[in-house]
C-alpha cells in the first residue's frame, strides 16, 4: 500500500531488527504503567546485561519505544543506553523517568530522507531494559506492503461528526456528546484502536460501539479515568478480508461518563504481493500463448519460404538443364552482346573423319541486337569432332544420323543466317538439312593405301550422284541457328550436333 508520510511500526518480533547479545523475548506481556498503554502486540525483547540492536531503513524519522524501571546504580542510571544513527550518537529525546514507564521513547530523531542505520547500545548493571517497537516514517509514495502502520487521528482518512475536542498539541481528540461518531477508511486486514481518555474524576466509566463495513455493532468499555490514559487498546479487529474497509466508532455515553477519545489507530495494511503474483502468472500465461502463436506463424512462413525456394531452384534448374544443358555468356571488345550455345542431350560424337585441308569450324557470334556477322569470329568452344564423309561433288541433302541422336536439325528460314563455306574456300555451300532420324547407322571403315598416301574412302551409295555412288568426301553438317526468345526478343544461337 502506498501512502504519504506513513509511520511504519516494526514489532520486536520482526526479523528486520537484528539483536546482538543475551536478549530474551516475552509473550503476552502486558504492562500499563501509570496509564501510558500496553506494549504493541503485547510482546517485547528484554536484556539484563550489555547488548545492542541494529535496524536499517529508508526514511526521514525514526524512534525506538519500550519500557523500563529506572534506578540509580553505582555507575549511574540503570538501565542506560546510547542511540547511534549512521555512526553518530544522538541525545536522549526525553528526560529520564523517575518512575516505571511504558511506551517510553528511547531514541527519536528527525533525519534527511534516505538510507539510514540505527544502533541502540544497552548499558546494564542490574535492571532490565525492554524494547517494544521500532518506528520510522517512510518517504512519500513508499510501498510498505503488509506492514503495520500508526495512523494519526489527524489523517485525512478520518471523518468526524461535530462536537469533537482537539488538544492544543493535536495529539488527542475526544467527545462527551452522545451519538458522536467517527469513521476511518483503510485498506488492510487488522486494526487496533489507540485510545485516549482525559482525566476526569467526576465521571463514571464510559462505553462506545464500533462496527466494520456497516456490520454488527460491538460495545467496549472505557475505564473511569483517575489519570489521563494514552495508547489504550480498547478493542481490535483482526483477520479481515484484504481490501478496503470502513471502521465506524460511536459514543454510547454522555456527560456523566468517561469521554470517547483517540490517539491513533494501528493498521495492518493489505499485502500487494498476492495481487502482483496473480498478475505475473496471468502475464506469463498470456505471454506463453502469444509466444506459441508467434512460433506457429514463423513455422508457416518458413515452410512457405522453403517451398518457394524449391520452386525457384527448380525453375533455375529447368532453364539450365532442361532443354539446354549449358549457358555460355561472353563479351567481345566493344560489344556487350550475349551469346547462348544450345547443346543436345546426347553430345557423344560419332566416329567420323575429316579430309585433309578441310577448314576448321569456328563459331560465329550471334548478337541479340543485330544480324549474324560472319566477320566476327571466336575460337572454337571445344575439340574438333569429325562428321560423316561423303563421295561425290555434292553432299547429300539428308546426312546420316549418328546412333541415338535426337531430331535436333532445323532448317533456317532466313538464308542470310545459313552457315556454309566461304567464297575463299572454294567449296560449295552444303544443302539445307530438313530432318534427321534416330535410327542406328554403322560406322564407315577406312583402309590405308599401299603407297602410304591418304587412306582411300570406300564407295557407297550417293543419292545425289546420277550413278548412286561416288568417292567419299567429308562433309560438315550445316550449322543452323536455333531461334530463341531472350528478353522478349527473338534471338538466334548456333547449334553444333557434336557439342
Amino acid at each position: 500500500m502506498s501512502i504519504d508520510s506513513t509511520r511504519v511500526s516494526v514489532d520486536d518480533t520482526d526479523p528486520q531488527i537484528q539483536w546482538n547479545g543475551p536478549w530474551f523475548t516475552t509473550q503476552d506481556f502486558y504492562v500499563d504503567t501509570f496509564g501510558n498503554g500496553s506494549p504493541f502486540l503485547n510482546t517485547m525483547h528484554g536484556i539484563r546485561s550489555n547488548g545492542s540492536l541494529t535496524f536499517s531503513f529508508y526514511g526521514r524519522w525514526v524512534a525506538v519505544w519500550g519500557s523500563l524501571t529506572l534506578r540509580n546504580g553505582t555507575l549511574g542510571p540503570d538501565p542506560y543506553w546510547r542511540c547511534v544513527i549512521d555512526g553518530s550518537e544522538s541525545e536522549h529525546p526525553l528526560v529520564l523517568p523517575s518512575r516505571p514507564y511504558s511506551n517510553y521513547a528511547f531514541c527519536l530523531q528527525t533525519l534527511r530522507e534516505g538510507n539510514h542505520t540505527l544502533r541502540l547500545d544497552a548499558i546494564i548493571q542490574t535492571e532490565t531494559l525492554y524494547i517494544d517497537v521500532v518506528q520510522y516514517t517512510a518517504g512519500p509514495g513508499a510501498d510498505v506492503g503488509s506492514a503495520w502502520t500508526e495512523v494519526s487521528n489527524e489523517d485525512a482518512r478520518f471523518t468526524y461528526s461535530p462536537d469533537w475536542t482537539t488538544h492544543e498539541n493535536g495529539y488527542w481528540k475526544w467527545t462527551y456528546r452522545p451519538g458522536a461518531w467517527l469513521t476511518y477508511d483503510f485498506n488492510g486486514t487488522d486494526v487496533i484502536w489507540g485510545g485516549y481518555t482525559p482525566r476526569n474524576t467526576g465521571v463514571g466509566p464510559g462505553k462506545a460501539q464500533y462496527q466494520i463495513d456497516g456490520g454488527d455493532l460491538k460495545t467496549f468499555v472505557i475505564p473511569q479515568p483517575s489519570e489521563a490514559a494514552n495508547n489504550q487498546a480498547y478493542f481490535n479487529v483482526t483477520k479481515l478480508k484484504p481490501g478496503p474497509h470502513r471502521l465506524t466508532v460511536t459514543n454510547a455515553g454522555d456527560e456523566s461518563t468517561a469521554a470517547l477519545g483517540i490517539n491513533y489507530i494501528y493498521t495492518k495494511n493489505a499485502s500487494t504481493t498476492p495481487r502482483s503474483s496473480s498478475a505475473k502468472v496471468i502475464g506469463a500465461a498470456v505471454g506463453g500463448s502469444l509466444g506459441a502463436v508467434l512460433l506457429a506463424v514463423l513455422g508457416i512462413l518458413a515452410v512457405i519460404w522453403f517451398r518457394r525456394r524449391q520452386r525457384q531452384r527448380g525453375h533455375d534448374a529447368s532453364s539450365i538443364g532442361g532443354t539446354t544443358l549449358g549457358k555460355a555468356m561472353s563479351t567481345t571488345s566493344g560489344s556487350p552482346d550475349i551469346r547462348e550455345l544450345h547443346t543436345p542431350v546426347s553430345p557423344t560424337p560419332g566416329p567420323w573423319s575429316q579430309p585433309a585441308g578441310f577448314p576448321p569450324h569456328q563459331h560465329s557470334i550471334i548478337t541479340s541486337n543485330g544480324e549474324h556477322s560472319p566477320t566476327t569470329l571466336v575460337a572454337a568452344q571445344g575439340p574438333y569432332q569429325p562428321t560423316a564423309s561423303w563421295s561425290g561433288a555434292t553432299p547429300p541433302t539428308t546426312p546420316p544420323t549418328p546412333p541415338n541422336r535426337p531430331n535436333m536439325f532445323v532448317t533456317p528460314s532466313n538464308p542470310r543466317l545459313q552457315r556454309g563455306a566461304s567464297a575463299s574456300s572454294g567449296m560449295p555451300p552444303p544443302a539445307s538439312i530438313a530432318a534427321a532420324t534416330n535410327g542406328p547407322q554403322s560406322p564407315v571403315s577406312f583402309t590405308a593405301s599401299p603407297s602410304g598416301s591418304s587412306p582411300t574412302s570406300p564407295t557407297f551409295f550417293n543419292p545425289i550422284s546420277p550413278t548412286g555412288a561416288g568417292t567419299q568426301q567429308n562433309a560438315w553438317p550445316t550449322q543452323v541457328p536455333v531461334p530463341l526468345i531472350q528478353d522478349g526478343r527473338q534471338d538466334y544461337a548456333e547449334y553444333h550436333p557434336n557439342r
